[in-house]
Formats: C-alpha cells, structure tokens, sequence
C-alpha cells in the first residue's frame, strides 16, 4: 500500500495556497483591467491641438501615443473621464475619458493610438489640422439621422480632398442611446463638434452625449462656444430651447465672437431653426407660435451685419435651405442662408417665399431616403451640395444631387438667388 502524506505546515497541500493566490492575482488583474467600448474618436479641434476620446467601461483607463509616424514618440494622459449614466439595467458602466493633444501644427498627418493605463486593447486613427488659408471641406449631420463611412467616402471623392471637419446640429443620437453604440471608423480621423439638441437632456444629470467632450463655453450663454478650423470660425450657438429667445448676454457674445476674427468665413450652427416650412417650427414651436420670428429677430441683423454666410440648424427632420436672406426674409447677394442638412419625414406645413429648396423621406419605408450635405471651401469659393441615396442597402453609384449653390465670403452667386422672374 502506498501512504500519501500532505505537505507542508500543519497538513495543509501547498497546492492549496498557490491556488488561493492565483486566484487573488487573476481576479486583482480582471478588475484592473478594463475594455476599450468605444471610439476612438476627435472632438475640440483647434488649430494648434485637438482631443482625442474614448469610451471605457472602468473610470480613467487609457493612455494616448501619437507623433507624426506610426512610432508616435509622444504620450498625452486623460484629462477629463466623465460617467456615463446608462439605461436602466446596463450590463456595466461606461466611462468617457478625454486627453489632450498640444502642441500640434497644421498642414501635418498625425498617427495615435489609445492603449495602456489599464486598457485592454487598442484603437488607432490618424488626422491632419487644415492650413488657416486652405481648403476646409466639412460634412454635417443631425435629427436621428447619423452620416455614415460610406457618405463620407462618397463626399470625399466628389470634392477630391479629405474630409476636415463634422458638425452635428443636434439631436443625432436621441432618447438616451449612446452617442457612439454605432462607432463609425469615421470619427476616428474626422473631429467632431455638436450643437446641443433638446433631446439631449434625455436622461439624468444631462450627460447622455455632451459629456463625451470638453468644449470651453461660458456658463451664461448655455453651451455656446467657437472653433477656429482652418479658414473659418464657427460659432456653436447657445442653446435656446423652442419659443425662448435668446437673451443680452447670448446675443453680445455671439457678435463679440464675429467681431473677433479675421477668418475670412463665418458660420453659424445650433438646433432650433429659424427659417422654417416644416411641422415641428413652423406648426407646432416654431413661425406661427412665433419662436423662429422672435429669434431670427434677435439675432439674424447680427449675422448679416457681420457677414455669416450660412446658419446651419436641425430640428425639423428635412432638408430646407432658404435663399440668402436678411432679418424680414427679402432675399440678397449679402445675405445669410438657413440650411437645415437632416432629412426625415416630417410634413411641410407652408411654402414661404424665402425657401429656395424642401426635400423630406417620404412615407414609404420601401423609398425612403438619407441624405449627406457637404459645405467645400477653397480660395475665394465655397459650395454646398446636398445629395440623396436610399436608407437601406445604398452603394456608392446611389447617390442624386438635389440641391447646390456656391459663395464668396462677401456674398452669394446668382445660382443661391432666386430665379429672375421671381426676384423683386
């Protein structure tokens, strides 16, 4: 017969202890690790710096390397992690974390990688900061209806340059869905700059999408705040929420900001519109409840005056864009153009004489549409154009022009203006 014996102090098997210290080890490890979830992505762009974000499911884990090749040589830790309040019943947490990139010149490729601090996994992109007096060639987005790689794609090969620039008008992600649950590899090489929406206070502690950046606005004007990208200064509008109007302080520091540039272009984007032939403005919050009149009022002198040639807004679920108007709607050369770049179903309520172009869906699911709006500016010309392709199973040969003019920055072409015979 054979006699086993235990080993070590007082009988215990020593396989025992080891066993017990693994498993402290790999269970120590597992809830220092965490996932990358979401992103990368690039938000707050400027002309000497940009933000790159991510999503985690642990607070404060990551790290970025970048340089200007594939070796990076540099590394830039989290600046900002904010919670993100999840649905009820999420399977675990989710953590928008943020750093900085200083330091950047433009006209240069810029590789990085989010990895380390804690992350398992990596995600890599690459971006470039336009020259202040290049081309800038900005897509736009809005209302439910996120852009997607292949209308990028489409845009970039019809304006024969990279992509510069995304503006979200508000409300693209809506009733508490995250902001990136669709990662589009788009974000990952393109910044992004959001208008507030009024969706976007769906869920608690109002952090269901802006939280995913750190954009400097000060506290009294409600989420305003400027980018300088290239040739042109954009201004984000306060948010002013249907019938309001906008208020002293919001008023003097949207021309404080116009009036403190020498970029040649101007823009204007936010939520609310203020021109509008659709349901939810013009019905409903908007013309005939007299919020679009009161604000444009307010504020539509102080785009024409100081030369904004486009005031791109959402909301109303369609494309619209007016002619170049100044503040009682009589169209000029030296005006400024609304243009709402969404597009959805939502019903025209009234055809005014300041719009140049309404396009929605349609009813039937089976030809319903999406649409992508560019704005391209090179030298002294800008052009928009807006082009349709149908919302499910599009290939790149499906897109239709449906609208386009072109501008300088003093003032619109005759193909902005109405027809000759409807001019006064």
């Amino acid at each position: 017969m054979i006699e086993i014996r235990p080993w070590g102090r007082h009988g215990v098997f020593p396989w025992a202890q080891f066993s017990v210290g693994l498993l402290l080890s790999v269970t120590s490890a597992a809830v220092w690790a965490a996932e990358l979830v979401g992103g990368p992505y690039l938000c707050n762009p400027r002309m000497d710096g940009i933000t790159v974000g991510w999503v985690a499911d642990a607070a404060r884990a990551g790290e970025v390397e970048y340089g200007e090749t594939g070796a990076f040589g540099n590394k830039a830790a989290i600046t900002k992690c904010d919670r993100i309040v999840q649905a009820p019943g999420a399977a675990s947490e989710r953590f928008a974390c943020r750093a900085r990139l200083r330091g950047l010149k433009p006209g240069i490729t810029y590789h990085y990688r989010v990895s380390g601090g804690g992350l398992t996994g990596e995600g890599k992109g690459r971006f470039r900061i336009p020259a202040a007096a290049g081309p800038l060639l900005v897509v736009f987005q809005g209302d439910d209806n996120p852009i997607t790689d292949l209308d990028v794609r489409f845009v970039e090969e019809r304006a024969g340059r990279p992509a510069d620039l995304l503006v979200d008008v508000g409300d693209t992600v809506q009733h508490g869905r995250d902001f990136f649950d669709f990662k589009p590899l788009l974000y990952r090489r393109i910044p992004i700059v959001v208008a507030k929406g009024n969706h976007h206070d769906d869920w608690p502690d109002k952090n269901n999408l802006l939280h995913h950046f750190d954009y400097e606005s000060p506290a009294d004007v409600d989420s305003g705040h400027v980018i300088d990208y290239g040739p042109a200064r954009w201004i984000i509008g306060p948010y002013v929420q249907y019938a309001d109007d906008f208020n002293d302080r919001q008023l003097s520091w949207i021309e404080d900001q116009l009036k403190g540039t020498e970029r040649r272009w101007k823009f204007y984007a936010c939520h609310h519109i203020f021109f509008s032939d659709g349901y939810h403005c013009a019905l409903r919050w908007g013309t005939d409840a007299g919020e679009g009149e009161r604000r444009r009022r307010s504020v539509w002198p102080i785009f024409v005056k100081h030369g904004v040639r486009i005031a791109f807004n959402g909301h109303d679920h369609v494309y619209q864009r007016t002619f170049p108007v100044d503040a009682e709607g009589n169209p000029t050369p030296e005006g400024t153009v609304n243009l709402d770049p969404s597009i959805g179903n939502s019903v025209r309520n009234r055809e005014s004489p300041w719009m140049a172009r309404f396009q929605r869906s349609g009813d039937d699911p089976k030809s319903r549409v999406k649409g992508v709006t560019f704005l391209h500016m090179e030298g002294n010309r800008g052009k928009v154009e807006f082009h349709t392709r149908p919302q499910n199973d599009a290939a790149p040969g499906d897109f239709r022009l449906m609208d386009g003019f072109t501008f300088t920055p003093a003032r619109f072409n005759r193909d902005a203006m109405p027809p000759r015979s409807q001019s006064p």
